[in-house]
């Protein structure tokens, strides 16, 4: 989260809160050595959704319309997939316009 309140805020809205795999990923990837441990702390407050056929199959339907690149089609079908909110900050690949994505602050 980087230190932005406004995001500690956003999460603290929702009592279930699942992330895709691929935001798993992408979020210890750039987690330092020294971070890395409370991140990860961080993450198991999140069910993490894994791909299945169903999210694969989503996903290849978004890539088709939306011209995305691929992790954010993946992370885009898991919300749709299990009924989920999107939210994000990324209005380049999650348009605010969009049924089921919101986007509660820009930096």
């Amino acid at each position: 989260l980087n230190g932005v309140g406004a995001a500690k805020k956003e999460l603290a809205r929702y009592e279930y809160r699942a992330i895709s795999g691929i935001t798993w990923m992408e979020v210890l990837v750039g987690a330092s050595a020294e971070e890395e441990a409370a991140i990860r702390a961080w993450l198991d407050s999140f069910d993490v959704i894994a791909v299945d056929s169903a999210i694969a199959n989503r996903a290849v339907e978004i890539r088709r319309t939306k011209k995305i690149r691929l992790p954010d089609a993946i992370v885009w079908a898991s919300a749709q997939v299990h009924s989920l909110l999107l939210v994000s900050r990324n209005t380049k690949d999650f348009p605010a316009d969009e049924p089921g994505v919101r986007v509660p602050y820009k930096i």
